[in-house]
């Protein structure tokens, strides 16, 4: 068998996965789509590999002094399907591959009908422009130190801003919609904590048939990529460790196999399961809600006093709360020593909470 591997390679397993990846969820499957749309998430880890100087030298290992002797790590991006964990696509590479460069590998990956979700590590001006080029829309989440100044305000509140190309000779801007909110978290005791502000990104305009109530409720389900990676790092190898390749034709080839085996997992789910509910998350129908009240009711006449555009876009009319939001929370924790305490003995794993949304709106009349 050992022989065997050797002389297959990884290229027929990963030729394999191609092949059957791909969404699996029937049209309409609750905790699939959103505004019509097949929501898909992008995201990227990195995996221990055995340690050999082949390994080493190939895809190398963290730099961090706090972990001497660290194993060599492939670093590695999938897209899936939400609801469903389906596979679209995967790219693996070297420990120090930025993970922006692994997904340009994925574009071949999304198509027309579908909204791709990602973290704030991947926008950019390259990747808002070549995404929507394959015919996908994108909401992506922005990081607080990215530059996002209105140039219209739209007529929910949310504004339009221009992704700006390094150089001008690189193309023109990417004009996106910018939806920023919180989150108001209540627990059960009474206790309210409020989240960082979210700032969504998107090249979805239009705000009747995108709302930005279901896009900022649909970002959530990003968090399903965690699933599908502990599958592929631990899951699979019931506690033990997954990869024991000591070269690196073999470590690739072990986990194009392990993509294919989640994959095949996913379908066998999908078949099993009944087409009215998501196999791996909570329903998420449409249910009727409230009319929204107004935006703004105030007459130019008696503006409030806001904000200097020094501050935009944390600027805001007065905000509204919508609809609740799943009634749980399973709060970060681990094992190992770093930033997320360990869960003690007898802690609950999941916690009875209330969440609101609560949108930050600007008003037409802070661009004038």
């Amino acid at each position: 068998m050992s022989r065997g591997r050797g002389k297959l390679g990884a290229d027929p397993v990963r030729m394999l996965f191609e092949h059957v990846a791909g969404p699996v969820a029937a049209d309409g499957a609750p905790g699939v789509f959103c505004c019509g749309l097949r929501v898909v998430w992008m995201d990227g880890s990195v995996t221990d590999v055995p340690d050999s100087d082949k390994n080493g030298a190939f895809f190398g290992r963290p730099s961090s002094q706090s972990r001497d002797g660290a194993f060599p790590q492939a670093r590695w991006v999938a897209a899936a399907e939400s609801g469903t964990g389906s596979l679209l696509g995967a790219a693996i590479g070297r420990y120090t591959d930025a993970e922006q460069v692994l997904a340009a590998d994925l574009l071949g990956c999304f198509g027309p009908g579908m909204v791709v979700l990602a973290d704030r590590k991947f926008l950019s001006w390259p990747a808002a422009r070549a995404f929507p080029a394959t015919g996908a829309h994108i909401l992506w989440r922005a990081s607080a130190s990215f530059a996002l100044k209105p140039v219209q305000v739209l007529a929910d509140g949310t504004y339009l801003a221009e992704l700006k190309p390094p150089r001008k000779k690189d193309g023109p801007p990417v004009t996106v919609r910018v939806i920023e909110y919180t989150v108001h978290t209540t627990a059960g005791d009474g206790g309210e904590q409020t989240s960082e502000v979210f700032c969504l990104v998107a090249d979805l305009l239009d705000v009747e048939e995108y709302p930005a109530l279901d896009l900022a409720c649909a970002y959530p389900l990003r968090w399903g990529c965690e699933t599908v990676i502990g599958d592929h790092k631990t899951d699979m190898g019931e506690g033990q460790p997954v990869l024991r390749s000591g070269d690196p034709e073999g470590v690739m080839q072990e986990m194009w196999a392990l993509f294919a085996v989640c994959q095949a997992i996913s379908r066998l789910t999908g078949i099993a399961v009944d087409a009215a509910a998501s196999p791996r998350t909570r329903s998420a129908s449409r249910t009727p809600w409230p009319p929204r009240p107004p935006l703004w009711r105030l007459s130019p006449l008696s503006r409030p006093t806001l904000p200097s555009p020094r501050s935009w876009p944390r600027s805001s009319c007065p905000a509204f709360f919508t609809r609740d939001r799943p009634g749980r929370a399973s709060p970060r924790k681990t094992k190992k020593a770093g930033d997320f305490p360990a869960r003690k003995p007898g802690e609950p794993s999941v916690t009875k909470v209330t969440r609101r949304i609560e949108f930050h709106l600007l008003c037409p009349w802070q661009l004038t």
